[in-house]
């Protein structure tokens, strides 16, 4: 029986990551500060590693002043005011042209620093090859390296990322800066405790809403045969398919395809709409399943931390990313999996421990929490 009784909630005003190790950044009093960037697209790669730092540094800083663009950065009239330069996961041959032409020129004449900024593996050949954008990637072999030895710094999310790029083009470690994915408050802060309390109670009555939120490139759209990040749990998926209510948000397994009409669905759509949609579905726990790969071994926990910033329990594959912050969270094969399943819906009061642990963890991930950690990036990317 449900018996938890509310007590309230305290969580950490301003907490600090015990790696961030980096000084306060001063700007200098009456100054502005004018940032560039080229990003790729309008998802999320470019809202977490470009807009929503840019967005987020012009509120807590009215010097700084952002220009933000998906086209090819060519405003002469800025370069000689330029405090610095970002650039998100370009890969292609064609734009290292103008990287060197126009971007690397006028670096070397007005002497602003150069961010060159990747979140994944973006080399075709080390991209499983049921991942259906792996054909989009095939000049990054040979056009990355020019992006990373041309600028001052290389952002990633993860030591693991940067390990691999260290040596796959023997680009030199100390070039890069970790940067995790930090979640912007305003954006992904959904915590709500009466929402929350009535969905477990209403636990009782019903199927369990269990959900798949991730995009098509985790399915073997193409049916290459090379099994895909779901292969491993969709025997599981299939004999459980009536005891639980499956709900796949985004991409949605071909293998399943015959049994479609036993699933919820819900395409993928603007990315400003995701945190929306991810409430609306109430889901009871989310899940996300990942092939062990040097790929999947180079993602950010990002999967984890939305769960926990919107009150939802999250059960995650046993990569390297999720084992750092959050064992307790992680399965390796369906049995333990199931076992997790069982344990969670089976003690209500348990859940709502663990949800409410979850949030106060959460709060050390807020992007509000580490604009400085970019700053330092962007005004000192060799140091200081």
């Amino acid at each position: 029986m449900f018996q938890f009784v509310q007590q309230k909630l305290t969580v950490p005003e301003s907490p600090a990551r015990k790696t961030n190790t980096s000084a306060p950044v001063q700007l200098a009093p009456g100054r502005k500060y004018f940032f560039g960037s080229t990003h790729i697209d309008v998802g999320g790669c470019s809202y977490y590693r470009i807009l929503f730092i840019s967005q987020l540094i012009s509120q807590f800083y009215d010097q700084a002043i952002f220009s933000d663009s998906r086209i090819r950065f060519n405003d002469q009239g800025i370069f000689p005011i330029l405090s610095s330069f970002r650039l998100q996961r370009a890969c292609g041959v064609r734009d290292l042209k103008w990287f060197r032409d126009v971007i690397l020129s006028a670096r070397d004449r007005y002497h602003f620093p150069v961010v060159y900024e990747i979140d994944d593996i973006l080399v075709q050949e080390d991209i499983p090859v049921y991942n259906c954008y792996r054909q989009i990637f095939k000049e990054g072999k040979d056009a990355i390296p020019g992006y990373m030895n041309g600028s001052d710094a290389i952002t990633v999310t993860c030591a693991p990322l940067a390990d691999y790029y260290a040596g796959k083009f023997g680009i030199p470690r100390d070039k890069f800066r970790v940067l995790p994915n930090y979640l912007p408050r305003y954006f992904f802060d959904s915590y709500d405790e009466a929402v929350i309390l009535d969905r477990i109670r209403s636990q009782k009555n019903r199927k369990p809403r269990i959900c798949f939120s991730c995009s098509m490139s985790h399915f073997d759209m193409y049916r290459t045969g090379a099994g895909d990040d779901f292969s491993d749990i969709l025997d599981w998926i299939i004999a459980n398919r009536h005891q639980y209510e499956f709900v796949f948000h985004g991409g949605f397994p071909p293998a399943l395809a015959q049994y479609a009409n036993d699933f919820t669905r819900i395409p993928i759509g603007p990315f400003l709409d995701y945190p929306r949609v991810r409430r609306s579905i109430r889901a009871d726990l989310f899940i996300q399943p990942l092939r062990h790969s040097m790929f999947n071994e180079c993602k950010s926990p990002i999967k984890l931390l939305e769960s926990w910033a919107e009150g939802t329990p999250a059960f995650v594959q046993d990569l390297g990313c999720y084992t750092r912050i959050a064992p307790e969270a992680c399965f390796d094969t369906t049995d333990t999996l199931d076992r997790k399943i069982r344990a969670l819906f089976a003690d209500p009061d348990a859940q709502f421990r663990q949800i409410r642990a979850n949030y106060v963890r959460i709060q050390d991930y807020w992007l509000d929490n580490h604009l400085n950690e970019w700053l330092e990036v962007m005004l000192f990317p060799k140091g200081r």
